[in-house]
């Protein structure tokens, strides 16, 4: 019965939370204009939700439920209180502390969301999901050379998922001025990814033209 309520929670809060996403970009050229507001981060939390949870006991994905059906329902301190208690028990987990992380982030308690996410990164250097997030979060408070330390990190382990090369190249092209390097990553994340991405595309044809046109000028 237990499992069952569980499974009931969990897939009711994921139908919803799903419906919540976001683009960090709008059409053309990646921009750096765009920002993303806190009330979109929560999307974040929807299919990460249940991952990483398959070593623990029924009681704990309860809890763990229960902490994400609070932050559906805007019960914030609510939600906070039950993933610290999750977090006090099992702080070896990354789940507890990459949505504990994105809440606190929404709600720009940035010095705990840092803290939190980095000791996600910590447990699991390789994670997907804590690495774009936690990179995202440095990059949008400036921290740049930070945001380049966790990608460099995170694409240091094998198999690693396209959409990191990607959000390490917008950093490189818009934020650190590399674009060499910035169109390597690109190229890496397009030749990765199973579905064609027009839009990388088109920053890819963008960056090699504006390559061609500095070499002109020498």
């Amino acid at each position: 019965m237990l499992k069952l309520f569980n499974k009931c929670i969990l897939v009711g809060v994921l139908s919803v939370l799903a419906g919540c996403a976001t683009q960090k970009f709008s059409t053309g050229d990646p921009s750096p204009a765009t920002v993303i507001q806190p009330a979109a981060i929560v999307k974040d939390y929807s299919d990460y939700a249940a991952l990483g949870l398959v070593n623990v006991d029924a009681d704990f994905q309860n809890k763990f439920a229960l902490a994400l059906h609070a932050i559906k329902k805007k019960q914030t301190s609510k939600a906070e209180t039950q993933l610290d208690q999750l977090i006090s028990q099992r702080p070896d987990l990354v789940t507890p502390l990459y949505n504990r992380a994105v809440l606190a982030q929404s709600e720009s308690q940035m010095e705990l969301a840092f803290e939190l996410f980095a000791k996600a990164h910590f447990i699991d250097p390789a994670n997907t999901r804590v690495c774009n997030a936690y990179g995202r979060a440095l990059r949008l408070e400036g921290e740049f050379q930070k945001a380049k330390e966790v990608y460099e990190t995170c694409l240091s382990f094998e198999d690693q998922s396209p959409v990191v090369h990607k959000n390490y190249g917008i950093l490189l092209d818009l934020y650190l001025q590399t674009p060499q390097i910035a169109l390597k990553q690109y190229q890496a994340y397009l030749s990765k990814t199973p579905v064609e991405d027009r839009r990388v595309k088109g920053w890819v044809v963008d960056l090699e033209r504006r390559l061609q046109a500095k070499e002109a000028q020498r």
